[in-house]
């Protein structure tokens, strides 16, 4: 669908669909991502004529950027049809002009880019030194807008922060509008922990909340991985969450350091008999199934690390079979009690919890 072209009517999309799955939360409006939110309404705006059509969203890891941008388009492709759209993190566009420029020829992926609608290039921040990269995005940039596309980017850090970036990518993010979504105020951390608990059908009283709120300074990304974790503890101990229970889980998170990728890594392959190396390889080896998918849900439950970082660990999978890994652990976990004791048992073990005997 062209700039010149009108938009249709559209019931279902997906992208909707795939990246629901992502976000298991609905998006909470904040005073944080307010002018995000309206700033990528702007850009997705039906009227041919609209200008700027390019926004630049920054904000640390976790902040929301990715999930405002979901938020946005679901919308977005729920009413329109025939939309020509990408989303890809800017290292898979790296991955395609390496090989393109190693085989010496020009790939249909790279040359169909140009031709979008509407093109979302997530963690810009990978090519701050990359300047012969850079230079290609400003090309893809132009040949977006030309005929009328739409670009959105994200990144951790502003582009004229980069320590090496190119005057023209800095000027092309400039003409568009940059929004800077921050790291909650404690009383949007409240909301969110209400609204996380609410969405697990989890009673966190208003005390409860304002504890966490006041001794987590994290971001929304971080604070859905707290719920998760008081949720395992509710279901596993049977404990309301209390001011006392509360008390008690802030101070094994202020003791305690989260797991790393490769100690979850080690935890799970010491359990389930297998080595490292065998679930971080790209094998498809029937047996390293359970196993590398308990490592890959573990990684996104107890650190909330995002799906590309797990999937570059575990054999340089992609982002869509690490969230389908994850899903189907959690389907088969509801059928097999073993299995479920062994997520259990893994959880606690890595959080620094007691253990219960098996």
């Amino acid at each position: 669908m062209h700039a010149e072209d009108s938009f249709s009517p559209r019931l279902e999309n997906w992208f909707v669909q795939i990246m629901s799955a992502e976000f298991e939360h609905t998006l909470l409006s904040l005073p944080e991502n307010q002018f995000a939110l309206a700033a990528l309404d702007r850009i997705l705006n039906p009227d041919p004529d609209f200008t700027p059509r390019l926004v630049m969203l920054q904000g640390p890891s976790g902040a929301g950027k990715s999930h405002a941008i979901y938020h946005t388009m679901t919308q977005f492709l729920e009413r329109f049809e025939d939309v020509r759209y990408r989303s890809l993190p800017v290292y898979e566009f790296a991955s395609l002009n390496l090989e393109s420029a190693t085989s010496g020829a020009s790939l249909p992926q790279l040359e169909q880019l140009a031709e979008l609608d509407l093109l979302v290039c997530e963690e810009l921040h990978f090519i701050e030194r990359q300047t012969w990269l850079q230079k290609k995005l400003i090309v893809l940039i132009d040949d977006v807008l030309a005929h009328g596309g739409r670009v959105i980017f994200t990144s951790q850090i502003p582009v004229g922060e980069f320590q090496q970036s190119m005057p023209k990518l800095i000027s092309r993010c400039h003409a568009g509008i940059t929004a800077t979504i921050e790291l909650p105020e404690q009383h949007s951390r409240i909301s969110l922990l209400h609204h996380f608990a609410e969405e697990r059908e989890l009673f966190l009283s208003t005390q409860s909340a304002e504890l966490l709120a006041s001794r987590l300074p994290v971001s929304p990304r971080e604070l859905y991985g707290v719920i998760m974790q008081l949720e395992a503890i509710y279901q596993i101990e049977q404990k309301e969450l209390t001011p006392d229970v509360i008390h008690n889980f802030l101070e094994l998170q202020h003791t305690g350091q989260s797991p790393t990728l490769s100690e979850i890594a080690k935890s799970v392959a010491r359990e389930f008999g297998v080595t490292v190396k065998a679930i971080r390889s790209d094998t498809r080896e029937r047996s390293l199934l359970i196993p590398r998918q308990t490592a890959m849900l573990l990684s996104r439950d107890l650190i909330q690390a995002n799906y590309a970082d797990i999937g570059k660990f575990y054999g340089n999978r992609s982002h869509s079979t690490v969230m389908h890994a994850c899903q189907a652990l959690v389907k088969k976990a509801i059928d097999s009690p073993e299995l479920d004791s062994r997520l259990s048992h893994l959880r606690r073990q890595l959080q620094g919890l007691p253990l219960k005997p098996r």
